[in-house]
């Protein structure tokens, strides 16, 4: 509970010294000192801390869905993307087949380099910042993972699961993905 208090001053305090800062522009410009109002505005960008948007993709891939909700949010609000594809692959699965695990770890590896090519295109094409990361655990832990090694992601993307078969389409409905968006607190 104190982790959430925390946030929540953080970001009042954050509020609060964007106000300061518009203030002190507004009346810098009021006064005719644009010159200076750029400084502070070039100074703030500079000194503010980007924001993540964590997109977890299933399994190796990402859907072409979630891929263009992500870039669109990401663009409108300014957000760095963190690319997050996960495999279940811990040590107690293989512990008979250790040499197996590494042979499939580097398998995973390679063929989520391959298919994050196309979300990272799309980054690049609107200048956002893009990073990829892959974790061999399950999706619920990864993204405790990832929350502790990146403090500054604010919202997670993610997709629906596959096994919700009562979710079918009626007739005369277009079968559609579901993509979930999470605010981080």
């Amino acid at each position: 509970m104190g982790r959430f208090f925390g946030k929540i001053k953080k970001k009042a305090r954050r509020l609060t010294e964007k106000m300061d800062q518009y203030q002190e522009a507004i009346t810098f410009a009021e006064a005719g000192q644009q010159e200076h109002v750029q400084g502070l505005i070039q100074a703030k960008k500079v000194e503010e801390k980007p924001r993540k948007l964590l997109v977890i993709g299933r399994e190796s891939t990402f859907s072409r869905e979630v891929i263009d909700y992500a870039i669109e949010m990401a663009q409108r609000m300014s957000y760095e993307i963190l690319a997050l594809n996960t495999a279940p692959l811990s040590c107690e699965t293989f512990k008979l087949f250790s040499s197996s695990r590494k042979k499939l770890c580097q398998e995973f590896q390679d063929i989520s380099q391959k298919n994050v090519r196309a979300f990272q295109e799309e980054a690049e094409k609107k200048a956002i910042p893009f990073a990829h990361v892959v974790k061999f655990s399950e999706p619920d832990e990864a993204l405790e993972e990832m929350k502790r090694e990146y403090e500054d992601i604010e919202f997670v993307v993610s997709e629906a699961e596959e096994e919700r078969v009562a979710n079918r389409a009626e007739d005369g409905e277009r079968l559609r993905s579901e993509i979930f968006v999470y605010h981080m607190v």
